[in-house]
């Protein structure tokens, strides 16, 4: 029985001496295409010049002793670069965010690009392992971050928004029961302050953390903030019926972050009319995508100068998601989020 880091040894002596050939290092097999390409020009140079043939003929047999050793040359150069195809095709995956690849050994493959392969292969097994790492303490600063948050939001709407409530019932008690119309109208002003007060006081404890995103999920906290900004005189609408699988904790958070500061933003800079918000899940990833049709922007500007694009982005890389943005000045904004629902380590 083989073991799992067995090999079988099939071919006869032809097949040997084939694999040493093809692991003769690189400048070996450049060395030997030229030395053919020689002996094939001295050959054809020495029939030439010994045979009884025409000028022709002879011009014939050179031309084609040349166009062989041309062919054969680049036949070998080409079997010679194999290898480095391969860490040519490894580096563009990884280039595209794979970084899942390795690269594979071929044939033709001598020891010293054996050797760079498997360092190149050592090297992306390191930056795996870290990258998995910074993505559990990310999950975990995450998480830790919304839990703080949301004991805040508790706190301020839960006992600084109630003191306050309290306090304009008393205001209001005391205007009523005042004698004095000049001290009627001053506590009249004072509740006016306090309800103020509470209702920012609100608005920042809805700000810090949405309520319904813990008790109901991101697809009713994405109505909610959509209903949120119409209130304000932005038509929003947000469709989430495509959204029919469960979403983690820490990828619902991200996403309506996402579409907070989305939102924001168009308010802040587009001055849009309408502003709709999409959330999809499908092939184990959910999808937002946040559509305005204000003013646009530049995309390189406002990449450079903005810290709520760069804060989006990388919130977004943070779990392992996608995160592009399409703008153009005149043609409205919009910002596609995507996440796998189970990260890398089945969780």
């Amino acid at each position: 029985m083989l073991g799992k880091g067995s090999h079988v040894h099939v071919g006869g002596p032809a097949s040997d001496w084939k694999d040493r050939l093809f692991r003769v290092p690189l400048s070996g097999k450049l060395l030997g295409a030229n030395l053919l390409v020689a002996v094939i020009a001295l050959v054809s140079l020495f029939l030439a010049r010994t045979s009884n043939e025409t000028p022709m003929q002879s011009l014939a047999v050179a031309v084609s002793a040349v166009v062989f050793s041309i062919v054969a040359n680049f036949s070998l150069v080409t079997v010679a670069l194999r290898p480095l195809r391969e860490l040519e095709r490894t580096a563009q995956r990884v280039w595209a965010g794979d970084l899942s690849v390795r690269a594979r050994p071929t044939g033709t493959e001598d020891p010293d690009l054996g050797r760079v392969r498997s360092a190149i292969n050592l090297l992306l097994d390191g930056m795996h392992s870290d990258r998995a790492r910074m993505r559990r303490l990310a999950l975990h600063a995450i998480t830790v971050g919304d839990s703080e948050r949301a004991r805040v939001g508790r706190e301020l709407h839960e006992s600084s928004a109630q003191w306050l409530a309290g306090l304009t019932f008393e205001l209001a008690a005391m205007a009523r029961d005042a004698k004095d119309e000049e001290a009627r109208a001053q506590l009249v002003r004072m509740q006016e302050t306090a309800l103020h007060v509470m209702e920012q006081v609100r608005s920042l404890s809805e700000t810090l953390h949405p309520r319904v995103l813990d008790d109901l999920g991101l697809a009713p906290a994405l109505q909610h903030l959509a209903r949120k900004t119409s209130e304000r005189g932005i038509s929003t609408t947000a469709d989430t019926a495509g959204a029919d699988a469960a979403i983690p904790r820490h990828v619902a958070s991200v996403l309506y972050d996402v579409a907070r500061e989305a939102v924001a933003n168009a308010a802040r800079h587009a001055s849009p009319a309408r502003v709709e918000l999409h959330l999809t899940t499908e092939q184990g990833k959910a999808r937002l995508d946040v559509r305005d049709d204000g003013q646009g922007m530049n995309v390189g500007e406002a990449e450079r100068g903005g810290f709520g694009l760069f804060s989006m982005r990388e919130r977004v890389a943070l779990v392992n998601g996608t995160f592009e943005l399409e703008s153009r000045p005149g043609d409205g904004t919009r910002v596609v989020a995507t996440v796998a629902l189970v990260d890398e380590d089945g969780r």
